[in-house]
């Protein structure tokens, strides 16, 4: 099934050209839309991807790691073209795109892949990167004809046609292959280079041979680019050599309504019917037949033809605008306003065909006039009116690019028929944009006038084979990636494996051992969010596995989640682990949980462990200040430092539980020795000047404050305890200037408006200093109210 797949693709869409131009024609729409491999046999992506596959395997089990690594960058980089292909078949172009950029980031100098990436971006909207994917590959490949094609299109998309006609050609030149000719003849059509694209497509008919399908693309190019005359007389070769040749009839029916006004149209109703006695259901030669039946005042005709297309396609606009015609010519006003109404409701774009939108608030006006709905009929008459007032200002900005056309508002055939040309400009336009952008095929021999945005082609549904295909690739990118991630973990690159693990996961999330993997990974990387999700479901699937139970805990007490870290770990209650980083997470998330005897007893097991190891004892006073059980705190701590005179940070937190017990003279002490052993500890220094400002030694604190200042320019504290020490020293500018910059880093903290509120006042700033004072009582207000709700929700 998956050796046979491509060649099974190719006849997953519907052919809507002859058996001669098929295999090019089809270029962006079979399997091979995107990417060009080697060619030896149909089956080549499977065979390619297998056997690149198992040399990678092999160099890993031969011990040979760089080559090992190379090949399994090289299947993953083939794999997910594959994919994208498969993407890109299905016009899911986005998909397709994150898929190259990523097999690009495996394969950066892939042209091949820059192509297909190009192509898919182009076809997803992103017509600048697409653009700059294109001219890369050309910029260092110039033969390239792929590239060259893609920035042809490009141009033609953006209406630069004198490029388009420059790539193409280099192009062509380099592989004459059809789609692209056939774009080559449209952009000299569109640069009014009419004899030059005359010579091509016949040098292009002489290359493929005579066909219905081929005389239809080249009708549609004439008509595309306005040359109606031209492409009535190719759709009437495509009639003589098929008679039965989808629209080409309609096609020709409008050509011919293009190309000679209204005087056409008994000749083109005629083309409408033979259409609709080949496809009775084609939606496009209804609304046609409907049409020219209305100009042409057989309005129960037109009435049964516009009625059948409204069935086939009731969220569709145009059809309504002429039943409602219809309605109003007969007298029948209130279906006339309900179709109009429905037209109006319905359409796309209003600014897009105000003619046509013009003359249904001209009828709608009319018909709600003649129910004596005067105040309706009178809002519809001014949009009316409006709309032909932009459509006038309009043909005035541009009155040098297109002829003149007469006022939209009324029911007369000539304007109807300028409607209709006007409309099918608009589409001629948009079919071009949508040709460039998905081949032939999109917008081309499917063109419909009355379709305002020129869609996709329909894709078929993913098939059992696409499926099939689609896990065949999926389990060896999951492999891949998976020893890729491997590698990276074995250099110490955790980063570059936890990515690689993510990714295989987002290809096979079942393979086995892969959480695991990911899961450490991303812990020793120190990205503990992520570790969490794959370490739970190892632990679902594998309760014993007690290292990654371990990871877990410790995970989710960095990420400070204590309930998780108690659940997690509870099974170890019994026979705790020895890791001493483990052992005091544990311990501090079942005090925050309000677990102390547990606790207790999990911080003896580590003291039991550690006793003479100083940096436990700094992480026990820690916990227990943290608690605010001082007693014990200052003894770990003393311990501590008994243990190791020099360990860092322990008279820094005695300080503290010192400050907070308001022994400002032996916090300061501490803060001393800390600065001793860490002269670049500006927290300790800040904490000095703050305990010595609490003494009343404001001269003394200003010049520390001052340093810790400059080194934390944003630390809001700081600025807040010198503004106060000047204040004291009698600086009130000095003191303001410091206590702004506090307000403006932290406009919350209550207590600054309070001090900015003294030194306003003491500058005799009497009004500032209200204000000031003011705000700290609505600060403190709304604290208070913050603290009652708080007390009121956690009442048991």
């Amino acid at each position: 099934m998956l050796i046979k797949l491509l060649g099974k693709l190719f006849a997953m869409h519907r052919i809507l050209f002859s058996p001669v131009i098929f295999f090019r024609a089809a270029l962006l729409i079979a399997l091979t839309v995107l990417f060009s491999f080697p060619t030896r046999s149909a089956d080549e992506p499977a065979e390619l991807l297998k056997s690149s596959f198992e040399s990678a395997k092999a160099a890993l089990a031969a011990g040979n790691e760089d080559e090992a690594r190379r090949q399994f960058e090289r299947t993953v980089a083939l794999g997910l073209r594959q994919v994208a292909n498969l993407a890109a078949s299905q016009s899911r172009f986005e998909e397709a795109n994150r898929e190259l950029e990523e097999a690009l980031r495996f394969a950066p100098a892939d042209q091949d892949i820059a192509v297909d990436a190009a192509v898919a971006s182009f076809r997803a909207g992103d017509v600048k990167k697409a653009r700059q994917l294109a001219q890369s590959v050309v910029e260092k490949n110039p033969g390239d004809a792929r590239a060259q094609n893609v920035l042809g299109r490009i141009d033609l998309y953006l209406g630069d046609f004198a490029a388009a006609i420059k790539d193409l050609k280099a192009a062509v030149a380099q592989n004459e292959e059809f789609e692209t000719s056939y774009f080559l003849g449209l952009a000299y059509l569109k640069a009014k280079q009419f004899s030059d694209a005359q010579q091509w497509f016949q040098h292009l008919q002489q290359t493929m041979g005579d066909s219905a399908a081929l005389h239809v693309l080249l009708g549609r190019a004439y008509s595309i680019a306005r040359y109606p005359e031209s492409a009535a007389a190719e759709f009437r070769k495509a009639i003589q050599l098929d008679p039965k040749y989808p629209r080409a009839h309609s096609l020709l029916g409008y050509s011919i309504l293009e190309f000679r006004g209204e005087e056409a149209y008994p000749q083109a109703r005629l083309e409408f019917e033979r259409e609709l006695k080949i496809q009775p259901e084609d939606y496009n030669a209804l609304l046609l037949l409907g049409i020219s039946d209305v100009a042409l005042r057989e309005f129960g005709a037109a009435e049964a033809a516009l009625l059948h297309a409204t069935r086939l396609r009731p969220k569709e606009s145009f059809a309504y605008l002429y039943l409602g015609e219809t309605a109003s010519e007969t007298k029948r006003c209130p279906l006339a306003v309900n179709s109009l109404g429905k037209y109006l409701r319905l359409v796309h774009d209003p600014e897009e065909v105000p003619r046509d939108v013009s003359r249904a608030y001209y009828l709608l006006g009319q018909c709600l006039r003649r129910l004596n709905r005067n105040e309706e009929a009178q809002k519809a008459l001014e949009n009316s009116q409006r709309f032909r007032e932009k459509k006038f200002r309009y043909d005035a900005k541009h009155i040098f690019d297109e002829p003149g056309q007469a006022a939209a508002g009324d029911s007369r055939t000539s304007d109807r028929v300028e409607g209709l040309l006007q409309a099918g400009a608009v589409d001629s336009d948009k079919a071009a944009e949508a040709m460039a952008q998905g081949g032939v095929t999109q917008g081309g021999v499917t063109g419909n006038f009355a379709e305002k945005q020129v869609t996709a082609v329909p894709q078929p549904a993913e098939t059992k084979a696409v499926k099939e295909y689609r896990a065949f690739v999926a389990e060896i990118l999951a492999s891949s990636y998976n020893d890729l991630g491997v590698m990276h973990a074995k250099a110490a690159d955790f980063a570059g494996a936890a990515e690689n693990f993510k990714q295989a996961a987002a290809w096979n999330p079942l393979l086995p051992g892969l959480d695991r993997n990911w899961g450490l990974a991303s812990f020793r990387a120190e990205q503990y969010a992520d570790a969490v999700a794959p370490l739970e479901r190892q632990l679902k699937a594998h309760a014993d596995d007690s290292f990654c139970r371990q990871l877990l805990g410790l995970s989710y007490s960095v990420l400070e989640n204590y309930a998780k870290v108690v659940s997690v770990l509870q099974p170890f209650l019994d026979h705790p682990p020895d890791d001493p980083g483990l052992l005091f997470a544990w311990g501090t998330a079942l005090i925050r949980m309000r677990q102390p005897d547990t606790a207790q007893s999990i911080f003896k097991r580590l003291l039991e462990q550690n006793a003479d190891n100083a940096a436990i004892h700094l992480l026990l006073g820690q916990a227990h200040a943290q608690q605010l059980d001082y007693p014990n705190a200052l003894a770990e701590l003393k311990t501590a430092l008994q243990l190791d005179p020099q360990l860092l940070d322990a008279h820094y937190y005695m300080g503290l539980v010192y400050l907070h017990q308001g022994e400002f003279e032996s916090a300061a002490q501490e803060f001393r020795a800390e600065l001793q052993l860490q002269p670049g500890n500006h927290l300790a220094k800040y904490h000095l000047g703050y305990g010595l400002l609490a003494q009343g030694h404001a001269a003394e604190a200003i010049p520390i404050l001052r340093d810790v200042i400059k080194a934390l320019p944003r630390y809001e504290l700081a600025y807040f305890e010198l503004g106060r020490a000047l204040l004291d020293q009698g600086d009130s500018s000095g003191a303001i200037e410091n206590l702004e910059t506090a307000k403006n880093l932290a406009p919350e903290h209550d207590a600054v408006y309070f001090q900015l509120s003294r030194a306003y006042r003491r500058a005799n700033r009497m009004q500032e200093a209200a204000q000031a004072l003011a705000q700290y009582q609505k600060l403190i207000e709304g604290n208070r109210a913050k603290k009652r709700e708080s007390l009121e929700m956690n009442r048991p």
